[in-house]
């Protein structure tokens, strides 16, 4: 079948777009500096929120209209608001009170699609009616659990929000002059408290364990991360230790770079030390091998 979209393939059960469509998609870099994201980055509550310019084409390449979408961290809900625009049903498990009220109105200013706020530590999800709310909303169910088409998220960048930005007016001082959050909390609960870097990856990586039940065979889970430079000026590998720890029980695909271009520059190691600018993000692409 064809239309101005191009050609649609009738064994395709992974997504709704044409040949054309998925071809653009695998490019292994993309840029995404939406105005809205930038806008509301400078003013709103949350700290390191990503654009849901960048997740809806990733919604929409793993999944088809009305599939259940997971976003373990979900912040102030750029996820669940992407799957809205995108007609796909979705839950977000989201540890900070605030920013998790903050989901919950923006999703229910559109409402065109179920979609859910578990406000809680990722870490319960085992513990019984912890998805009493999301089975609720319709989500597919087998012994208990949900049945989901796919997750994506952003987890915290291990302590990074906690971090000196040097002695220029960083986006962070920015904030800070404001009144606004630099941080996510101060919650124990809160995986970006962790102070060791070893234990906040195998932290992280026991978490996408316990949520591979949860995902259906041959579905897709997304992590965005990124390298950082820790205090001490050793780059920590971040995206890269996430993919072999996350790699034990999903199979890596692959990645894609979402690169900012807009975002302000610090001159942090002038005149002595080579010190990055981070301006790209590595979005990872694993599957969940079926059973057998």
């Amino acid at each position: 079948m064809r239309d101005d979209r191009g050609r649609f393939h009738p064994r395709n059960d992974l997504n709704d777009l044409t040949g054309r469509e998925w071809l653009a998609f695998t490019r292994t870099w993309f840029v995404a500096d939406s105005k809205r994201y930038w806008r509301n980055k400078r003013t709103e509550l949350h700290p390191a929120r990503f654009p849901e310019e960048m997740v809806e084409p990733f919604v929409r390449f793993f999944t088809k209209q009305g599939m259940w979408v997971l976003d373990p961290f979900a912040g102030s809900g750029a996820t669940l608001v992407a799957c809205q625009e995108a007609e796909r049903c979705s839950v977000g498990i989201e540890v900070n009170p605030r920013y998790a009220a903050t989901a919950r109105e923006r999703v229910l200013t559109l409402a065109t699609q179920p979609a859910v706020v578990i406000e809680s530590d990722v870490r319960r999800v085992a513990e019984p009616d912890f998805w009493a709310p999301a089975l609720s909303a319709g989500c597919p169910v087998v012994e208990g659990l949900p049945q989901l088409d796919f997750i994506l998220t952003s987890p915290p960048y291990w302590n990074m929000l906690r971090t000196s930005r040097g002695h220029v007016f960083s986006s962070q001082r920015e904030r800070a002059s404001k009144g606004l959050d630099t941080h996510y909390s101060d919650n124990p609960a809160d995986l970006g408290n962790l102070t060791d870097y070893d234990t906040f990856v195998e932290t992280l990586g026991l978490v996408f364990d316990t949520l591979a039940p949860l995902l259906r065979p041959n579905r897709y889970l997304v992590v965005v991360a990124q390298n950082l430079r820790a205090p001490g000026g050793e780059v920590k590998t971040l995206a890269w230790d996430l993919a072999r720890r996350i790699g034990r029980t999903y199979q890596f695909q692959g990645e894609r770079i979402w690169c900012q271009n807009v975002k302000r520059l610090g001159i942090w190691g002038y005149p002595r030390i080579f010190v990055p600018n981070y301006h790209h993000h590595y979005c990872l692409i694993f599957r969940k091998p079926a059973v057998g």
